[in-house]
């Protein structure tokens, strides 16, 4: 009996060394990926706790440390992939829609940033049944189908996939990897949800939501025969949902109501009335799907500023051979609007030390205001003044609305490589540089597949836009801020000025820039973030260069 207790004595003293060596040998990335699936499994054997969302959100929590604090290692992709498991579970519960689009989030990140992971496959594959079995999208899901087949022929998930039709003889298989709106026609008939406005005097955005993607028609018709001048919209494939009103009383400078009905089978009508005949613009906006209509007045001319806040500005004489629009009208900047990016449910980038992009941005603004209403003596208006969600669109309504002279989006930038820090100054334009593309897509929280139909859309709208004087007010901004924070911080890295598809900035009617204020996932930068000193620093070079580039268009009048 004493020798088996001695045997067994040395084998639990010899595995307890064995277990102790192979703890030692994990790296701190495995450790914390271990330590997270452990909590999903304690999670799991609890029926009663999955039925509370805190409990969910704990668990995914503990994967999303996991990417967030080791975004090179293997194990990130594996925390993404059970993060977006989880979000998807949690929807069998909550029947929220953002628990999907959380999901879909997390699997996107894995096939943009880890392409190369055995994991990215599964993404596709999962993405493409969510978007197929829970929101109905199957020209979604066919395209991420074939996106694997492409990408991925060899691995698991493409076995899964039924192969393609082949094609009659005598004709090439087509190649297209365009996005779903350039593919094909759609296929599932979308449910026109809800119709959202803003308006002023001079300027009505109207919002269509649907379901999934559609095709659209519009038209103007002059008024005739007591009825007012109108602009319509057909949808198809599109049907009513039984909850929308069919008039929406508006009443406002150019618009008087919005009426929407069945104009046939498959074809949903979107009417606008309006009090004169206007320009407009129609565009698609996909993930979520939506159509936008703008309605662009002449504005009234302003009335004189009051005196006690006019201040002017001493003005260096520009050189006579290089005047821009705004030079040769002689236009004041008078309103600025600020957008705090993110905001209420949607943080934005999260970073090291718990760091949250929406909050990072409000302070910044408000310190940009300060500074604004102090060197320029001009109005300032924050499109949200506290942790309030805006979305995209309303935020460029908001500058609209306000007959802002300019609109400047404060973001803090992200990437998945740690060592990416930096500045850098975007306006509205075409782009095909990778980089511009994922912070696109990354603030615009949409997937790059959607970018393309993005950029398919600017094509019209920047006939009216202002971009040369947006790419003016971009480089005195990157320059002066990049300056101010060289001369007090070490290594600061001028990433320069940028052109990309940002729906926040699509259809302002004046020079518009979004700023990318520092990289929220590198370590030094992270740090600087947290410091009140920092921000006021970035506020301060915002301001000197808007400043700059108000000096530079403004005409000294005898």
């Amino acid at each position: 009996m004493r020798v088996l207790l001695s045997a067994l004595r040395a084998f639990l003293f010899l595995w307890f060394m064995v277990l102790s060596l192979s703890a030692q040998a994990l790296t701190p990335s495995e450790k914390a990926f271990l330590s997270a699936r452990k909590a999903l499994e304690e999670f799991s054997r609890s029926p009663k706790k999955q039925h509370y969302r805190r409990y969910w959100i704990r668990v995914i929590n503990r994967f999303r440390r996991v990417y967030l604090r080791y975004p090179e290692s293997p194990e990130a992709p594996k925390a993404l992939i059970w993060a977006a498991r989880l979000y998807r579970n949690l929807y069998g519960y909550s029947h929220l829609r953002r628990d999907l689009e959380e999901a879909l989030r997390r699997y996107r990140m894995i096939w943009e940033h880890y392409p190369r992971s055995n994991l990215a496959d599964d993404a596709l594959f999962e993405a493409a049944e969510i978007y197929e079995k829970l929101l109905g999208d199957r020209v979604t899901a066919e395209y991420l189908r074939r996106l694997i087949l492409k990408r991925y022929p060899s691995g698991d998930m493409a076995a899964r996939i039924a192969p393609p039709k082949r094609s009659p003889p005598g004709k090439t298989p087509s190649k297209n990897t365009a996005p779903p709106d350039k593919a094909s026609p759609p296929k599932e008939t979308a449910t026109v949800k809800r119709i959202r406005h803003w308006s002023g005097e001079d300027y009505s955005r109207v919002v269509v939501d649907l379901s999934s993607r559609v095709t659209f028609k519009d038209h103007a018709l002059k008024a005739f025969a007591g009825r007012p001048p109108r602009v319509y919209v057909d949808l198809s494939p599109a049907r009513l949902s039984p909850y929308l009103k069919p008039e929406i009383p508006i009443e406002d400078g150019l618009l008087t109501r919005v009426r929407v009905g069945q104009y046939r089978p498959g074809t949903v009508r979107v009417v606008l009335d309006l009090k004169s005949l206007t320009s407009y613009r129609v565009f698609y906006l996909g993930d979520p799907p939506r159509v936008v209509i703008d309605l662009l007045g002449e504005s009234p001319p302003r009335s004189a500023p009051k005196k006690e806040t006019e201040r002017e500005i001493p003005l260096k004489p520009p050189s006579p051979n290089h005047y821009s629009l705004a030079q040769q009208l002689g236009l004041k900047i008078r309103r600025i609007v600020i957008d705090p990016g993110h905001g209420g449910h949607d943080p934005g980038a999260l970073g090291l030390y718990g760091l949250k992009e929406k909050d990072i941005t409000l302070r910044v603004s408000r310190y940009l205001a300060e500074e604004l209403r102090r060197c320029l003596g001009c109005q300032v208006i924050l499109t949200r003044d506290r942790d309030v969600f805006i979305p995209l669109l309303k935020r460029a309504a908001i500058a609209n609305l306000k007959k802002a002279d300019l609109f400047v989006s404060i973001h803090v930038n992200a990437a998945p490589n740690r060592r990416s820090r930096g500045i850098e100054t975007y306006y509205l334009s075409f782009t095909t540089d990778p980089e511009a593309m994922r912070v696109a897509a990354m603030e615009n929280a949409i997937s790059r597949l959607s970018l393309s139909e993005l950029q398919d859309l600017l094509k019209r709208i920047l006939r009216n836009a202002k971009v040369e004087e947006s790419r003016r007010l971009a480089e005195e901004i990157q320059r002066h801020l990049v300056k101010r924070l060289s001369r007090r911080y070490r290594g600061v890295r001028d990433l320069g000025v940028k052109k990309a598809p940002f729906v926040v900035l699509v259809g302002t009617r004046m020079p518009a820039v979004l700023v990318e204020i520092s990289f929220i996932t590198n370590p030094t930068e992270a740090r600087r973030l947290r410091s009140e000193k920092y921000l006021r620093e970035i506020a301060r070079g915002i301001a000197e260069g808007i400043k700059a580039y108000v000096n530079e268009i403004q005409v000294a009048r005898p």
